[in-house]
């Protein structure tokens, strides 16, 4: 059975809300991981529209492009989705759904993610990742036309 954009548009408001309940529970890798899996819905709800045969596999960079979402928006919106999609791209890979929290935070201490941040940097880099998909979507859903 064929997804629909609708159904991935569902998919991914309720990938969403799962992250938030992960991060609460203190599994933040896998919370950072569903969170670019409902951006990755998000994308490919709006890909639905213009080819039903399109797979560009987990890259959120390429759905991003091919989903012209970034030609819905105003000046003002497109700066806050490049902000929020340069924060979640910059922390979220595929194959976060197989890293522990100790993995993870030694992948943001390569990345240097781990400057200046008081504190839990591997929570702080989950609430980022989160608060970045949240915009996304925020920005997605009121330019939703199923």
């Amino acid at each position: 059975m064929r997804i629909e954009a609708a159904d991935y548009f569902v998919a991914a408001k309720e990938r969403l809300s799962e992250a938030n309940l992960l991060y609460e529970k203190e599994r933040y890798a896998l919370a950072m991981y569903i969170a670019g899996v409902a951006v990755e819905s998000l994308l490919r709800a709006y890909i639905s529209h213009i080819d039903k045969t399109l797979e560009a596999a987990h890259n959120l960079k390429l759905l991003w492009k091919t989903s012209k979402l970034r030609f819905l928006v105003s000046p003002a919106e497109s700066l806050q989705l490049d902000a929020a999609n340069s924060t979640l791209f910059r922390r979220w890979k595929n194959d976060l759904r197989y890293t522990s929290n100790d993995r993870l935070r030694r992948r943001l201490k390569r990345l240097k993610l781990d400057r200046s941040i008081r504190g839990d940097f591997l929570k702080e880099n989950c609430r980022n990742a989160i608060e970045a998909a949240t915009s996304i979507l925020k920005v997605g859903a009121a330019k939703w036309q199923p």
